[in-house]
């Protein structure tokens, strides 16, 4: 388990950063919740007959003056987005980034087959990810506990749990394309996240261009779907896992073929 500790402590600090920023920004949105509340009652309106906007985040169908509206939309964009940007960056690194930084002897070194260094790097990668929305959810808990407020747990951990799904496929995706020395860079994985986010906001705002949901594991986390319907859309969730874990074959079957570079 050596690589898997090693990778663990080499990302503590970017981990740390990105927990206690995202967690940071759900708690200020919660907080922000008792003093907007009756303003909001009176804006819902407004905020749902803004059209393309209100369809992009769901404000036409969730009403911004009750928790569970307030924070599918505000604190759920930020989860959605902030925890898939992080998961990015961690998978697009976490492959190359010895023969980038020109470590690769540690690895070259230590009896080990290149599988299992792929097997303790990606188990690192989704420790990192389970404790990061663990982590973002209990100061969820504690932020709405602080106002006042009633939990809402069930839509909650809908909510988060579609999180914990699209950042553990996204983690993935990027970790397999990590493997291709040409996709190593953090860009790369922040733009395969920011173009599928794109396509999730196109297909909200037009019914023309609802076929897009299909092409952005982003679909399964619509805060004003879940809420509604109290469920999660596992036929979409499972397509996605799929789709992961053949990237995943992918990676491992490409990193154990290429030439590695000290």
């Amino acid at each position: 388990m050596n690589v898997y500790k090693r990778e663990l402590k080499s990302g503590i600090k970017s981990f740390l950063i990105w927990t206690i920023s995202v967690s940071a920004f759900i708690a200020i949105c919660v907080f922000m919740f008792p003093e907007m509340k009756g303003k909001m009652d009176s804006v819902s309106g407004i905020f749902a007959s803004m059209g393309a906007f209100s369809s992009a985040f769901g404000m036409d169908r969730l009403g911004m003056g009750t928790l569970l509206g307030f924070y599918s939309v505000e604190c759920g964009t930020i989860m959605a987005l902030g925890a898939a940007l992080f998961a990015s960056m961690m998978g697009s690194v976490m492959v190359g980034k010895e023969e980038k930084g020109r470590t690769a002897e540690f690895l070259y070194s230590l009896p080990i087959k290149r599988e299992n260094v792929m097997v303790e790097k990606y188990f690192a990668l989704m420790t990192e990810m389970v404790l990061f929305h663990v982590t973002s959810f209990m100061i969820s808990l504690l932020s709405i506990l602080a106002i006042g407020e009633k939990i809402p747990m069930n839509e909650l951990v809908l909510l988060h749990s579609s999180y914990l799904i699209l950042t553990l496929c996204l983690a993935t995706m990027c970790f397999s394309l990590s493997t291709i020395p040409s996709c190593t860079s953090i860009g790369m994985g922040m733009g395969l996240v920011l173009f599928l986010y794109f396509f999730n906001l196109m297909a909200n705002i037009t019914e023309k261009a609802d076929w897009l949901k299909y092409l952005t594991p982003f679909s399964f986390t619509d805060g004003a779907t879940i809420v509604l319907e109290k469920k999660l859309d596992w036929t979409v969730i499972s397509v996605w896992i799929v789709i992961s874990l053949l990237c995943l074959i992918g990676g491992f079957w490409n990193y154990k073929k290429r030439d590695l570079r000290s």
